[in-house]
């Protein structure tokens, strides 16, 4: 079988349904690629493991760019909602949710930092 593409946008499935919306978040994740779009939803998957990708280089790779035109990442959403809140004069939310474990006093940090660059 030819290697499977990956989608970073789930909407982009050819067919959308559990087994392929599964297999596609295990390819990525095997090549750390922890985030994957839903449209705007970001999802992550926790690695336990601290990868590359937090550094001034994608703070500054992420700095004002459309949800979508780059690989998925944290920096992506929060960057959005910071230029948003801007463009708006509206205040903006993120809603970071899941078990626990998983990760999410750890995303906190991730879109803090991005926010505070």
């Amino acid at each position: 079988q030819p290697p499977q593409k990956d989608y970073d946008d789930l909407c982009g499935l050819p067919d959308l349904n559990e087994k392929t919306l599964l297999e596609n978040l295990r390819s990525r994740f095997k090549q750390e690629k922890i985030y994957t779009y839903v449209g705007s939803i970001l999802i992550v998957i926790n690695p336990f493991k601290f990868l590359p990708i937090y550094n001034p280089k994608y703070v500054k790779m992420y700095d004002n760019h459309q949800l979508g035109k780059l690989e998925p990442h944290i920096y992506a959403v929060a960057d959005v909602a910071y230029h948003a809140m801007l463009q708006r004069r509206k205040n903006q939310c993120i809603v970071i949710s899941g078990e626990s474990g998983s990760g999410k006093t750890q995303s906190t940090n991730f879109l803090i930092h991005h926010l505070t660059a």
